[in-house]
């Protein structure tokens, strides 16, 4: 099938936890910004460090110029919901929503051309990306709730529906990326398929994303290093994976049982991952992951996230929220130079944690204070003793934790994670 638009032109917890005790000092470096707007915003990006722009619902498309500090209303002519919005480059840049929106605009959102893809069907548009300026694919489902890919080769003037597997967990294609212009990944409930042909046909790649009951994990963003490594994520059965072999297999991180919306690396390093409440960090190439959740971002629903470096980055989520952090979002404890002195191995454990402090103060007799809190500051588990100790925590969920320890002359903490 193929369709031919006719384009209208328009204008354009745990902070508050650690500092009640005095040794130590938090930082938690996330500022709201005034987005101008109560309407959920589903989709941030910058394609330039201080140009950025989000989309959401009821037509809302935001701009700014100078790294989040004014946002700008842009006029999109309409007021659908908008799902998704992908630039090119700088000055080229698309828009897809409800009842199968798809605007694009040539001069950094100055004007945008609007069109839709089928005036005829209620087709919702939830992901859009482009590999040049004349091919491109925007993903979502059809009105009987199947999802659907299109492809265009003429800078969206045109496009045409592709072949893609089908399958009753075919719901909704919610992402869609190409790392290189012919191999490509989009996600939908508990499948990931892939193209090597440049779209024209898709296949089922192994998730694996059964858990017991079948509840299948809801996917909603990936990022690829390469052709084979990347990641994805999805919710309602959390789920945080990998692969290294262009999606023969994945590998679920298990990083915590939660609804994660988004994934950004800035560099090949440094990473995060934004869930519903929760944001947790990589420094390692997503090996490991730890958690940095500040009282900003437990107290909103965060739906997508974009990192112009390492340390600059900015979410977006319900109620017209922006957040920006300069800091790479730390929320770490500071101790001023005694916090290495605690050891604590494994990490990640199964519950069995063996601890050791370095040797000046191991030789000192004096008992320790060791308490566990969930993220939510509540105790679920203390004791005293000797220094080397083991200290099991078999009875306690599967999440992240902290472990404090308490001596005369300050407090010492490590994040723990138990699967």
């Amino acid at each position: 099938m193929v369709l031919n638009l006719h384009f209208i032109k328009v204008s354009a917890v745990i902070p508050i936890l650690l500092a009640a005790f005095s040794p130590m000092a938090s930082i938690a470096q996330w500022t709201a910004l005034n987005s101008g707007t109560n309407e959920s915003l589903n989709e941030i990006i910058f394609p330039a460090p201080d140009t950025g722009y989000v989309a959401g619902a009821n037509g809302t498309l935001l701009r700014t110029f100078t790294g989040g500090d004014q946002w700008t209303a842009l006029d999109i002519g309409s007021t659908q919901h908008l799902n998704d919005i992908y630039f090119l480059n700088t000055q080229t840049g698309y828009v897809v929503g409800d009842s199968g929106l798809f605007s694009i605009t040539f001069d950094a959102g100055e004007h945008w051309n609007t069109s839709y893809l089928s005036p005829a069907e209620s087709i919702v548009l939830s992901s859009v990306c482009f590999t040049s300026m004349l091919t491109g694919y925007v993903g979502g489902r059809s009105d009987i709730q199947e999802g659907i890919i299109y492809k265009t080769v003429d800078g969206g003037i045109t496009w045409e529906e592709t072949f893609t597997p089908e399958s009753l967990f075919d719901r909704d294609y919610k992402r869609i990326v190409f790392p290189t212009p012919d191999i490509g990944y989009a996600l939908t409930r508990g499948m990931c398929i892939k193209t090597i042909d440049g779209g024209d046909h898709w296949f089922v790649t192994d998730t694996a994303l059964v858990s017991s009951g079948n509840m299948f994990s809801l996917l909603e963003d990936a990022y690829f290093f390469s052709a084979d490594t990347g990641y994805i994520v999805g919710w309602y059965n959390g789920f945080n994976g990998y692969t290294v072999n262009g999606g023969e297999n994945w590998t679920d991180q298990m990083t915590s049982n939660n609804q994660w919306y988004s994934i950004d690396f800035p560099s090949r390093q440094t990473g995060y991952l934004a869930g519903w409440g929760q944001l947790m960090k990589t420094t390692d190439g997503g090996h490991t992951w730890e958690e940095e959740t500040s009282e900003l971002i437990a107290n909103n629903s965060i739906y997508s996230m974009d990192f112009t470096d390492d340390n600059t980055g900015y979410v977006c989520g319900a109620g017209g929220v922006i957040l920006k952090t300069t800091n790479g979002g730390i929320t770490r404890t500071h101790d001023f130079g005694i916090s290495s002195a605690l050891q604590v191995y494994p990490n990640p454990t199964t519950g069995l944690i063996h601890i050791e402090m370095n040797r000046a103060i191991a030789n000192d007799r004096t008992p320790l204070y060791i308490e566990v809190f969930t993220l939510l500051g509540e105790k679920v588990w203390q004791s005293f003793t000797q220094i080397p100790a083991s200290i099991q925590l078999w009875d306690l969920p599967k999440g992240i934790y902290l472990l404090t320890a308490m001596r005369p002359e300050g407090l010492y903490s490590k994040k723990i994670i138990l699967y």
